[in-house]
């Protein structure tokens, strides 16, 4: 679904995230977008490579091939993008892939480099804390990361974008994948009705069983670092030899 990895009056930063093969079905950043009057509420998008992803601000294409620029016109709101092979990954394993990374230099001193990959994406933000105070999945620079746990975040953002926030065209389509359906089921009996309760409250609008079980599945394992092994311990012969495991 979409999250805020960054939310301020003034700069909004959003992302969608979706399952992949490689990850047993456990959310990946797919997409982000990058918003708000700092950027005179321009949005600037990056997909990752499948099926045609793109670079885009306000629906246009930009930056389409490797070493090529793009500078915003107006001098009230001057930002740069560039697409190039430069970069330290934050992931060394990514290093057999080939390279396409876009650097994002943005008012306020905020600077971003996404790694954009077949079906997901590596991300950095630098940045100073901002006026006005922040919040979302990146926490709220206030110093203190005890109160950045995943459900302490969703207290008080929400667990998912409100419609007229969202900078994205459309929502994710509702997934849930077998591995998260046996994760969700070795939550401690606590947290998980602490966190169908909380779901059921935050979530606005239609709530399809699917959208609850993602919301609790974040609630239950959000900022674990044993997810991803974990849910290896439930995937099927057939989605281990998907995600290039070998016998």
């Amino acid at each position: 679904g979409e999250f805020w990895i960054v939310k301020n009056s003034q700069v909004s930063i959003q992302g969608v995230y979706r399952g992949t093969q490689y990850t047993y079905g456990l959310a990946a950043t797919h997409k982000v977008a990058i918003g708000g009057a700092f950027i005179g509420n321009h949005i600037i998008q990056v997909d990752v490579m499948e099926n045609d992803g793109k670079i885009t601000i306000d629906g246009r294409e930009i930056c389409k091939n490797l070493g090529t620029t793009y500078e915003h016109e107006n001098p009230n709101f001057p930002f740069t993008v560039v697409q190039d092979d430069v970069g330290v990954l934050p992931d060394k394993a990514a290093s057999v892939f080939k390279r396409h990374i876009v650097h994002i230099k943005l008012p306020m001193g905020i600077k971003m480099t996404v790694f954009r990959w077949t079906n997901y994406m590596d991300l950095t933000i630098e940045m100073q804390p901002l006026p006005g105070g922040q919040d979302g999945s990146c926490g709220n620079f206030n110093g203190n990361p005890s109160d950045d746990t995943t459900p302490l975040i969703f207290e008080r953002v929400g667990v998912r974008i409100a419609d007229g926030e969202m900078l994205f065209n459309n929502r994710s389509p509702d997934a849930w994948s077998v591995e998260e359906a046996e994760m969700l089921k070795t939550c401690d009996s606590q947290t998980y009705a602490d966190a169908q309760l909380t779901c059921k409250e935050e979530i606005k609008g239609a709530l399809t069983t699917t959208m609850l079980h993602e919301c609790m599945f974040d609630l239950c394992f959000g900022m674990n670092e044993h997810a991803l092994r974990t849910a290896r311990t439930f995937a099927t012969e057939a989605d281990k030899a998907a995600a290039g495991e070998t016998p």
